[in-house]
């Protein structure tokens, strides 16, 4: 009797044992490598950071994410093929960055005279653009994507000499990229892309009479209220840019249900996060840049209104062209015409 409850009792802990190694070994941790397209010690790498980071904290370090700027692991435009590859798990990046190879892409990243932080998220979680941008990347075969990120209103324009008219426009060479450099050639303008740390030196040094980069917080950092004397609002080229997040398909096949739920969820919350530091850090950079005596223009809307009809004939012609940017554009309008309706009546005016 003695030597059957000895063995019984061997067998048990025999199998806490074994149980006990399969638990352990199925709470590994997992660790992905996420690349961005943003340099290091900007808010936008400080979003991509921020989102590694909420990751991590919420699935309790089962999901650890590695976040790394761009030129570490490779590049700010190689992000998305590495990621499809396999080479990193995921990617902060933005549609806007393949626009040469999607030409629609530009609508889920910015476009001219397009929707701003609130619309636009809405139109994507509540309306079609949920279901409209797996379609976007359908050739890379990520395993996820979605938004993780917005930033409002850009700056149009700094210059040292004033922007009142359309006219004023014509001859002026102006540093920009994307659809916006395609309206303003049509308006007249020379346009020239050039890198954001050349932008500084080619306006102090009159290569260029005009250019844009970013939003009042990050022009702040360049330094452009150092050689500009005019700085010219509201960004119309670019009223919200869409940050978002790429992972690879058999690093998200491998994840379980509920850490699926997790970089869902923190995706969305980064998503907000972003918006609101950035507006927090753009209100002050605005009275610093009055402080330093830059004067700042906002451009007649007579004028906005004229480059708003260059801007839906570019449009229109790419939609002839491409059927997959026809579906999104004609989406994106018939629901801003809705919400322009509804912001029209809900909107308190009283200044």
């Amino acid at each position: 009797m003695r030597k059957n409850i000895i063995l019984v009792l061997s067998v048990v802990l025999f199998l806490c044992s074994f149980a006990g190694t399969g638990a352990s070994a199925a709470d590994k941790p997992i660790t992905w490598k996420m690349a961005s397209s943003w340099p290091k010690g900007t808010l936008l790498q400080d979003m991509a950071d921020s989102f590694a980071r909420r990751v991590t904290t919420m699935s309790g370090g089962r999901l650890i994410i590695k976040s790394y700027p761009a030129g570490v692991l490779m590049g700010a435009l190689e992000v998305t093929d590495a990621v499809r590859m396999g080479t990193i798990d995921a990617s902060h990046s933005s549609p806007a960055y393949v626009v040469g190879q999607i030409p629609a892409a530009a609508l889920f990243g910015y476009i001219p005279f397009g929707m701003e932080a609130i619309p636009y998220l809405t139109w994507f979680y509540e309306g079609e653009g949920k279901t409209l941008f797996p379609e976007l990347y359908k050739r890379y075969d990520f395993g996820f994507i979605a938004p993780c990120g917005i930033i409002p209103s850009e700056d149009l324009a700094w210059s040292n000499k004033p922007i009142t008219k359309l006219e004023d426009f014509k001859g002026l060479k102006f540093r920009t990229s994307g659809y916006w450099g395609e309206i303003l050639s049509a308006a007249g303008a020379s346009v020239v892309m050039l890198p954001a740390g050349e932008v500084y030196e080619a306006l102090q040094r009159n290569v260029i009479d005009a250019g844009e980069f970013s939003t009042p917080s990050i022009d702040k950092n360049l330094a452009f209220y150092e050689i500009a004397e005019y700085l010219l609002v509201p960004g119309i080229h670019q009223t919200s840019t869409i940050t978002d997040l790429r992972v690879n398909k058999r690093s998200w096949n491998k994840l379980s249900d509920d850490l699926k739920e997790i970089v869902r969820t923190a995706a969305e919350a980064t998503t907000l996060e972003m918006l609101t530091k950035f507006i927090s850090a753009d209100v002050p950079a605005l009275d610093f840049f009055r402080e330093r005596g830059v004067k700042i223009q906002y451009l007649d809307p007579a004028i906005q209104r004229e480059l708003a009809a260059k801007t839906e004939e570019v449009m229109q012609q790419k939609s002839e062209k491409d059927p997959f940017f026809k579906k999104v554009w004609e989406s994106q309008k018939q629901f801003r015409k809705k919400y322009d309706a509804y912001k029209e009546l809900m909107t308190p005016s009283y200044k």
